[in-house]
């Protein structure tokens, strides 16, 4: 309504001053119409009069002894001239009159008049009492080098005071029209305006309140559908980041979740068997040693869990870019090879690495440990006497190792889950060998934070491929 309302005064008051300054105009240029008719018919009619009165050869004062004869000339000269015409002589007595009979009045207090019997032609404005605007022209009549009279021509005009006097009502009626029609516009236009801002508003409170899928659309002036686009832009960027720190938040507690499950065992472990050692005080050696033994290792797999969780956490929560280098993927897979030989001969299990070389931009260190962890796991599930085989690849773009094992497989229902924190796929085994189901999940997050994909699946042949492809080296 603020805006309606200032709109209008606004209309109103550019309209007033419009209005004066087109009606001063034309009242001026009417003044000045008006002054050069009433001085032309005043001069010619000085000019015959003058004639006139040279032709007659008198001495006598300006045609006193005719002053009838004298007005019916003006009368017939300006039938509809809408001009009082007079003739007055040397004296300032007025001897003819286009309008009345009455002859031999003075007029010689004027001014005009008196500046004319002086032989200067003058013009003088005067308002009557009626309001109306009247203009005077008085002019010499000049016979033989001799001012022997004045003709005064004179007529009135209305002035803007008069005509708004006159024409109150038909104004009234006409500035009612015109506010009529300016709130109407007003009222269009403010609703075009504030159109756009009221959804704006709208959307920017669903927004507060948590409706984070409020948008707009872009519709009205330019500068409000640059707003609306601005206010799009911020909510799909807050939406982002919104739905970013929900899902860490589910991480988060998820990881909670994991970790305190995972913690219970050991913990449930160690107690049990501290408690035993301490309330028996006649527990033979050999139990003695074996629960020690128990405290022992599920303390190692607590300092081997912290470690991982810490580790899995800086890579997943680092911001800063990678310390890389151009790395070859098969003299990383060749030299992972060489250093888990001791446990792979160990465990009865040979590697095969093939392939040809494939550079990427990588951090090295991080690079290996993916495919340590990979053979490692690998061996785990292939029996004794069985190989782990490496494969290096390469295409124009990317670089892809596959580890492939001679295992079980990854069951059906598991597949989409062998890269969740603490999945097992053999839980007692994992459990007795003091796995804490950590790893995959970091060479998932490792591999991720190289800009690569990882993915697990079953060999036709028998057993698990996992295989991991990273963007080749410019």
């Amino acid at each position: 309504m603020r805006v309606i309302a200032a709109m209008l005064v606004v209309a109103l008051v550019g309209a007033a001053g419009l209005s004066f300054y087109f009606l001063r105009e034309i009242e001026a240029y009417g003044q000045r119409r008006l002054e050069d008719r009433l001085g032309t018919q005043a001069r010619v009619t000085a000019a015959l009069v003058g004639a006139a009165y040279e032709r007659s050869g008198s001495t006598r004062p300006l045609a006193l002894n005719r002053p009838f004869a004298l007005r019916d000339a003006l009368t017939n000269a300006y039938p509809t001239a809408g001009t009082y015409l007079r003739i007055i002589d040397s004296k300032g007595s007025v001897v003819a009159d286009s309008t009345s009979k009455r002859v031999g009045y003075s007029l010689s207090g004027l001014d005009e008049v008196k500046r004319a019997l002086a032989g200067v032609p003058t013009t003088a404005e005067r308002t009557g009492r009626d309001g109306r605007h009247a203009t005077f022209v008085a002019a010499p009549i000049a016979a033989r080098g001799t001012v022997v009279g004045v003709a005064y021509a004179a007529s009135s005009t209305f002035s803007i005071a008069t005509l708004l006097r006159d024409y109150r009502l038909q104004m009234t009626v006409v500035v009612g029209l015109y506010i009529l029609g300016a709130l109407l516009l007003a009222e269009l236009l403010s609703r075009w305006l504030t159109r756009p801002l009221g959804e704006l508003e709208r959307a920017t409170a669903a927004f507060a309140r948590g409706d984070y899928a409020a948008r707009v659309d872009p519709s009205g002036p330019r500068e409000t559908r640059a707003l609306a686009v601005a206010f799009n832009a911020m909510a799909d960027e807050v939406s982002r980041v919104v739905g970013e720190l929900r899902r860490e938040e589910r991480r988060k507690s998820r990881f909670v979740s994991d970790v305190s499950h995972e913690l219970r065992t050991p913990l449930t472990a160690i107690r049990g068997a501290a408690e035993t050692v301490l309330e028996d005080e006649d527990i033979p050696a050999e139990d003695r040693d074996r629960f020690l033994a128990t405290i022992v290792s599920e303390s190692d797999r607590l300092g081997r869990l912290a470690n991982d969780l810490l580790a899995l956490e800086r890579i997943e929560g680092a911001t800063g870019e990678l310390p890389v280098v151009r790395v070859d993927l098969l003299a990383v897979a060749r030299h992972t090879a060489s250093t888990l030989e001791p446990l792979l001969e160990e465990r009865g299990v040979t590697v095969d690495v093939t392939g040809q070389t494939a550079f990427v931009v990588g951090d090295r260190d991080r690079l290996q440990q993916v495919l340590a962890n990979l053979v490692d796991n690998a061996s785990r599930m292939t029996p004794r006497g069985g190989m782990v085989r490496v494969s290096v690849t390469r295409t124009a773009h990317r670089a892809t190792v596959a580890v492939a094992d001679e295992g079980p497989g990854i069951p059906a229902e598991d597949a989409d889950r062998v890269f969740d924190r603490f999945w097992r796929a053999q839980a007692s085994r994992d459990r007795g060998s003091g796995g804490a189901g950590l790893g995959l999940s970091i060479v998932r997050a490792i591999v991720e934070r190289h800009g690569g994909r990882i993915r697990a699946s079953n060999r036709p042949e028998g057993g698990a491929v996992f295989s991991f492809d990273l963007p080749v080296a410019g």
